[in-house]
């Protein structure tokens, strides 16, 4: 498994409203916000011998940051858990279905009826990923997130887990 994260440049859009207390956001997720600004992003989730699966680093990411984050630390921390994650957002539909089991975690990705580009053209499929590797590549992407908020918002923000 591999988890890389693609960031382009783009024109700056500056949203003067922009607060985090008013939105009661993290800190990480506000730096999310505030960087969705300056760039376009999105995570490529790879698998050795299945697609990949893309996240759209502000319409799919930031939207399930919570739901993300859940399954991160349901690795970390070593428990037993089954959920799903429902990507919604402009047109992705599409879920990823896990279970956090011993030293294993079992993932299956699954097209819903209005799925949209990139992932419309990956087929329903399921793997098997290490624990330790899923957690590390995850924590790895969060500090290159962490990394970027430093040098384009000129802020040190902390990973949430």
């Amino acid at each position: 498994m591999n988890i890389n994260l693609i960031i382009k440049e783009k024109p700056t859009e500056l949203d003067e409203y922009l607060n985090q207390e008013d939105m009661e956001l993290l800190p990480f997720q506000f730096a999310l916000l505030e960087l969705s600004q300056y760039v376009n992003g999105y995570i490529n989730i790879s698998f050795k011998n299945q697609p990949s699966i893309v996240l759209d680093l502000f319409d799919d990411f930031m939207v399930c940051f919570d739901d993300i984050i859940n399954f991160i630390n349901a690795t970390k921390l070593a428990y037993s858990k089954k959920e799903e994650i429902w990507f919604c957002e402009q047109g992705s539909d599409f879920y990823l279905f896990y279970e956090v089991k011993d030293k294993i975690i079992y993932l299956t990705f699954k097209k819903g009826k209005s799925v949209g580009l990139p992932n419309r053209n990956t087929p329903d499929f399921s793997v098997e990923v290490n624990k330790i590797e899923y957690f590390k590549q995850w924590e790895n992407l969060f500090q290159k997130l962490s990394i970027i908020f430093e040098k384009k918002l000129h802020k040190k923000i902390p990973i949430p887990f």
